[in-house]
């Protein structure tokens, strides 16, 4: 049991990396209005946090995948658990933050790096598990499996 919860928050924390990113890119009209910035300001800050959730994403998610979820095959489940958190996480942001303004809808192509971010994503994710559940030795010369 300890390993189910351990997993679903692993997947909870996979689907805040995303999360983040769209809501960053989506609210840009609307961080820029609250904050009195301007739009290029916002657009460098946004990318500057996305930036650093990719390379910490990168660093944690094997360091997580192999002491956390004990670098077991079965933390690949996280691969798919991630995406109903993600949907919860948008229901709630948008049920609780509604745009009532109309210019801080976010332009119509935002939508679309959204959809091909998470469609990468996933493919992402296989790849840092892969780092996670590889056993690691020392010796270059040494053989791990055996």
């Amino acid at each position: 049991m300890n390993f189910i919860i351990r997993l679903n928050m692993a997947a909870a924390l996979y689907a805040l990396f995303p999360f983040a990113g769209i809501e960053l890119m989506v609210n840009v009209y609307r961080i820029g209005r609250l904050t009195g910035w301007d739009l290029d300001r916002v657009n460098a800050l946004t990318l500057v946090f996305c930036a650093a959730g990719f390379i910490l994403s990168g660093w944690g998610i094997p360091r997580l995948v192999r002491h956390w979820l004990n670098g077991r095959k079965a933390s690949f489940f996280a691969l798919l658990l991630w995406i109903p958190y993600f949907m919860m996480l948008i229901y709630i942001t948008a049920a609780w933050f509604p745009i009532t303004n109309p210019a801080d809808k976010p332009s119509p192509v935002t939508g679309l790096i959204a959809i091909a971010g998470l469609a990468l994503y996933p493919f992402y994710l296989a790849i840092l598990h892969l780092f996670g559940i590889a056993p690691f030795s020392g010796d270059p010369g040494e053989n791990p499996v055996a």
